[in-house]
């Protein structure tokens, strides 16, 4: 066995397609199948079950799996052993952030993680939770920033702050004249919302108790997987939408008004950092938590006396 060939098998699980793997690898089809084919011979059992579509592990495929991601890691982690051994936070470090948090954390933190650790290559990408956990279980991620609690197999999870829900609510609105807002004044039917499954419209359906979002007195509909396009569709048609804490903080000074407050106790989702249990949490995903959290305001640091919504992700 060579070790490129557990490379090679770990982006053909990753990819489920032959020649999707071969691109990323920058390989031949045949060559790759040459590869996993010598593979099973060394091993004398199949890996893949090649008449399903899309491609699936045999039983032995699994466990054999699970053994060269460990295999893979450690190997990665002996290369990475000398920087840690000096101290240098040196290397590569992978980040998934969700899309409703990246737009507002990332400029945060990059000129900082810039300054303090020029030698880190830092290669940020925004994915959705399960893509994100996907990528971490297949080591194409070394972190991952997510809105939690979520269920997943093999990970830890590191709370980083809290962020509080606002409503961003258009000035031809009834309810724009008032300083803050209970649940019980919104007409749930004049929200524009994110894409089902996201998480936090997950969050938000939770605090909502919503059942069917087809039911809308909106002009139109539509449906997004980004919290601006929601703020410039509230600007310019109407309605209202709910943002998370961090997205108020980019908006313009001439729609500071349209920012609403619960008047109550506010529903907060929790950010946390998550990692794969085997490989732990490395020594360059600890310093970049360092910078991140030191650009994060204290008061959302505290956990707050209500739970955090849980996101209804179980993967």
């Amino acid at each position: 066995m060579k070790f490129n060939q557990l490379k090679y098998f770990i982006e053909l699980v990753r990819s489920k397609n032959f020649s999707e793997a071969a691109r990323v690898l920058k390989i031949s089809q045949p060559a790759l199948s040459l590869q996993m084919q010598k593979l099973e011979e060394e091993y004398d059992f199949k890996l893949f079950e090649r008449t399903k579509k899309p491609m699936a592990l045999t039983r032995e495929g699994e466990m054999f799996y699970e053994k060269a991601l460990q295999i893979v890691q450690l190997v990665e982690d002996l290369d990475q052993l000398g920087l840690d051994l000096e101290e240098k936070v040196e290397g590569k470090l992978r980040v998934g952030i969700i899309p409703t948090l990246s737009p507002y954390l990332v400029p945060l933190f990059m000129d900082t993680m810039k300054e303090q650790y020029p030698q880190l290559k830092l290669h940020i990408e925004e994915l959705k939770t399960e893509e994100i956990i996907d990528e971490l279980a297949h080591a194409g991620l070394d972190l991952g920033i997510i809105s939690t609690p979520v269920k997943a197999k093999n990970t830890g999870f590191v709370p980083l702050f809290y962020e509080r829900f606002f409503i961003y609510i258009s000035e031809n609105h009834p309810l724009y004249a008032e300083e803050t807002l209970n649940l019980n004044q919104l007409n749930f039917d004049e929200l524009w919302y994110l894409h089902e499954g996201n998480c936090f419209q997950n969050q938000v359906n939770s605090v909502c108790q919503m059942q069917d979002l087809n039911n809308s007195e909106l002009p139109f509909q539509y449906v997004s997987n980004s919290i601006e396009s929601l703020k410039r569709i509230v600007e310019n048609q109407g309605g209202m939408t709910f943002i998370p804490e961090l997205a108020t903080s980019n908006i313009p000074a001439e729609y500071e008004n349209m920012i609403k407050e619960f008047a109550n106790s506010a529903p907060t989702r929790q950010i946390s950092a998550v990692y794969l249990k085997t490989t732990g949490l490395k020594k360059t995903a600890s310093a970049f938590l360092d910078v991140l959290l030191s650009k994060i305001p204290g008061r959302m640091q505290a956990k707050p006396q209500t739970q955090p919504i849980d996101t209804k992700i179980r993967l």
